[in-house]
């Protein structure tokens, strides 16, 4: 541990997980400085949002799908490429499966901190390299795709913050997953349904306007949606989203926080440590 570190372990009250994480992130980030560019190039890389703008689109050009027009669907995948990006579940989740199977959650526990912080600190600190690439990267996207944000200052504000209130939740479903090899060591798959649950309920594949049946009615109440798809619709213009939204979010932390602090109380009793 370092000394910053044990300095953030003696700070009294609310400030403690602040600068605990403030150690971390110095840490990360001077770890990630090793592979910056390959982080960069990591954004480059991603370009499932880019491939189904062009599928969807295309499929517009004869006129709007469900009212979604060509532009919105620009619009929609382009940002969609920033908040994809910035999501956390694959480090978490896969992140603390392998930490249980090798057998180092057993050090981690005794450390004066959740080993969950270190799986959220490594992937933060990798945005400092990447962000700065999508920030070019979106607008350049915008422009070719003829994509265009419908978006006004208060739609700014909100699109960022259910954005980021949508992965806080996120983490603790990621969190939860991972703790699933407490009881079984190997959980990949398991693990793997919350990626792939992402994909669809997450707007990956398609704004969830398009989902069939009633779920376009319940899909946008939940997690994994407030951490992708949102703010990607509300700077499109699709659909009609106010305040409320972050009430929602706000509501899905306190009961995922409640959830996970009784789920991982339940882990840790069946814990045994395994691998070298």
């Amino acid at each position: 541990m370092t000394a910053s570190t044990q300095e953030a372990m003696r700070t009294p009250g609310p400030f403690r997980i602040v600068r605990i994480y403030g150690a971390l992130l110095r840490a990360e980030v001077a770890a990630a400085a090793a592979y910056r560019g390959q982080l960069a190039l990591s954004v480059v890389g991603w370009v499932v949002p880019l491939a189904f703008l062009a599928l969807w689109s295309g499929a517009a050009g004869a006129g709007p799908i469900q009212g979604i027009t060509q532009t919105q669907f620009a619009t929609y995948f382009c940002f969609l490429l920033v908040t994809t990006s910035l999501q956390m579940i694959m480090p978490v989740t896969f992140g603390f499966g392998a930490v249980v199977h090798s057998g180092r959650l057993s050090a981690q526990l005794l450390r004066p901190y959740h080993p969950i912080h270190d799986l959220i600190a490594r992937p933060l600190a990798r945005q400092a390299y990447r962000l700065p690439v999508l920030l070019v990267i979106v607008p350049i996207a915008l422009v070719l795709t003829g994509g265009k944000v419908e978006a006004d200052a208060g739609g700014w504000l909100l699109a960022i913050g259910i954005t980021l209130l949508g992965t806080v939740g996120t983490v603790y479903l990621a969190a939860m997953s991972g703790a699933l090899a407490l009881w079984m060591t190997k959980s990949e798959g398991f693990q793997g349904l919350l990626v792939g649950a992402e994909w669809i309920l997450g707007g990956i594949i398609a704004p969830v306007a398009l989902l069939p049946g009633i779920l376009p009615l319940i899909v946008p109440h939940q997690p994994l949606w407030y951490a992708d798809a949102a703010g990607p619709e509300i700077l499109a213009g699709i659909g009609d989203h106010g305040p409320t939204l972050l009430v929602e979010a706000t509501v899905w932390i306190v009961v995922l926080h409640l959830v996970y602090r009784w789920f991982w109380r339940k882990a840790l009793r069946r814990y045994e440590a395994v691998g070298t």
